[in-house]
């Protein structure tokens, strides 16, 4: 992960929005812990799914605002995940994680690796934003 700023900067700019519940969807834990411990940093409620049927799991009793995935995972790729979760109602923005440049249709915004964390902030920010508006 890099970033421009100060981390007590980006930290700062993320506590700006209310903070939100995030699910992040990564086979890598240490993507996931090190994604975890920046937004729990910043505000956020967090919980981690090592795959996409671990997430499809978690979903219904965690009820995140927001979910970040990554694509290439063994079973189920983030575009799966999307479709599994899009067939099942669940209408939250979902982000992608990826490292290879793609244009992610569907999902709300793409995270490319490594992760700029202005970025990271600022997209899932957004994505609260958009999903409590969507449901308002």
């Amino acid at each position: 992960m890099r970033g421009d700023a100060g981390a007590s900067e980006l930290l700062a700019y993320g506590m700006k929005g209310t903070p939100g519940r995030v699910l992040i969807v990564d086979d890598e834990p240490l993507v996931s812990g090190l994604l975890r411990d920046f937004l729990t940093t910043a505000g956020d409620e967090v919980a981690i799914a090592a795959s996409g049927a671990d997430a499809l799991k978690i979903v219904p009793v965690f009820q995140p605002d927001v979910i970040l995935t990554d694509m290439l995972m063994p079973g189920m790729s983030g575009t799966d995940l999307l479709d599994a979760l899009r067939r099942a109602g669940v209408i939250v923005p979902v982000i992608l994680i990826s490292g290879q440049p793609i244009t992610p249709e569907g999902f709300f915004g793409l995270l490319e690796k490594p992760f700029d964390l202005q970025k990271l902030t600022e997209v899932v920010t957004a994505a609260i934003d958009h999903g409590r508006t969507g449901r308002a």
